[in-house]
């Protein structure tokens, strides 16, 4: 399995509507509910978001947020940084070796 950091940043933010966002959530929630997305944050400037996902292949990643709801609509855009784990708290070392 391989760590990513992804940030999203807003690019049309006036697309987004309550629909869109409940979408957005709800598509979200699905890589949560099976372990793949350790953490999601909206930055506090509300530029966008970031989150940490482990996949086993970059390409499973790509697809999954070439379908996400605000990529789809034009609101968001993202970029993928794959993560080497060099110093581990211990309490996170069962979710990385899942």
């Amino acid at each position: 399995m391989r760590l990513y950091l992804v940030e999203g940043q807003i690019a049309q933010a006036d697309k987004m509507t309550e629909a869109i966002l409940v979408e957005h959530k709800q598509y979200t929630q699905q890589w949560m509910d099976e372990g793949k997305i350790l953490l999601s944050s909206l930055k506090t400037d509300l530029s966008g978001g970031v989150f940490l996902a482990k996949v086993s292949e970059e390409a499973e990643l790509q697809s999954f947020l070439a379908n996400e709801p605000f990529f789809c609509n034009g609101i968001q855009t993202y970029t993928v940084k794959p993560l080497d784990i060099h110093y581990l708290n211990e309490q996170l070392a069962d979710w990385l070796d899942q």
